[in-house]
C-alpha cells in the first residue's frame, strides 16, 4: 500500500488542522476478464428507469451507468474477479484504518459497502464533487478496470481555485504526483495517473474529478462507498 498524505503542519492557532490520507495499492484482479463481464452488464443497468443525472455532481448525464449508481451495486453480481476486489476491498480498509490510527481494531461491528460502474467513451469527464461532508463521513474509493491516458484528481477541500484551472494544470502533469501551491506552498491536489488494477481509498469528503477521455475504446472504473454500519447497502 502507498500512502499519500494531504496537509501541512500548521504555524497558526486560527490555520486549517488536521489532514487525511489517499491509499493506492496494486492488486492481481483480472482487468480484462473483468471488462468483458461489465460490458455485458452494461445495458442491463441503462434500462434501470430511474437515474439522477447529476449522480454527485459528475455530470456524466441520464444516459450513463453512474446516474443510476444508487440503484444497483456491482458487488451483488456472481464474477471471480469482483469476488476478489470484494477482498482487496476489505484487505486496503484495514491496512488504512492502521495507518491511520496504529494498531486499534475498528470500532465498527461491520462494513456495508455500495459500489458502480463509471462506464465511459471519448470526450466524456467526471466534474469535480465529492461523496458526502457530513458528520458520519467514511470511506470511498476507486478501481481501476480500462483506461487509456487518464488520471483522477484529489483536490485539497480548501482549494478554491476554479476547476478549469486545476483541469488544465492536471492534464500537463505527466506522473502521479502531488501538486504544490506556489504562493505559499500549501498541497493543493493530488493527481493520480490511472492504471488497470489500481484501488485507491480515501475520505469521503475530499472533492475528485477526471482529465477528459480522449481514447478510442472504453474507460472503466469501479467507485464504491463504505459505512461503518449495515444499512441499505450490503455487507463488505
Amino acid at each position: 500500500m502507498k500512502c499519500i498524505s494531504f496537509g501541512t503542519k500548521p504555524t497558526s492557532p486560527f490555520a486549517p488542522q488536521g489532514g487525511f490520507l489517499i491509499a493506492e495499492k496494486s492488486t492481481d484482479i483480472d482487468c480484462d476478464v473483468l471488462k468483458d463481464f461489465l460490458l455485458s452488464k452494461e445495458e442491463e443497468v441503462l434500462s434501470i428507469p430511474e437515474y439522477n443525472d447529476t449522480a454527485f455532481g459528475t455530470y456524466l448525464g441520464k444516459d450513463s451507468t453512474t446516474a443510476r449508481s444508487q440503484y444497483y451495486n456491482v458487488l451483488t453480481w456472481d464474477n471471480s474477479e469482483i469476488c476478489k476486489l470484494r477482498k482487496q476491498i476489505y484487505d486496503l480498509y484495514y491496512e488504512y484504518h492502521e495507518a491511520c490510527f496504529g494498531r486499534v481494531k475498528p470500532e465498527n461491528l461491520g462494513l456495508s459497502i455500495g459500489c458502480w460502474m463509471n462506464v465511459m467513451r471519448k470526450g466524456d469527464r467526471i466534474k469535480k464533487h465529492q461523496h458526502s461532508y457530513s458528520s458520519d463521513s467514511y470511506l470511498s474509493g476507486h478501481f481501476c478496470v480500462s483506461t487509456d491516458n487518464t488520471k483522477t484528481v484529489y483536490v485539497n477541500p480548501y482549494e478554491h481555485q476554479s476547476e478549469s484551472m486545476l483541469l488544465d494544470q492536471a492534464e500537463h502533469t505527466d506522473k502521479s504526483s502531488m501538486v504544490i501551491h506556489q504562493s505559499h506552498g500549501s498541497q493543493k491536489m493530488y493527481v493520480a495517473l490511472n492504471v488497470p488494477g489500481k484501488l485507491t481509498l480515501f475520505p469521503n469528503y475530499v472533492p475528485h474529478f477526471t482529465t477528459t477521455y480522449t481514447g478510442d475504446d472504453v474507460r472503466i472504473t469501479l467507485a464504491f462507498d463504505l459505512r461503518p454500519k449495515f444499512d441499505s447497502y450490503i455487507p463488505l
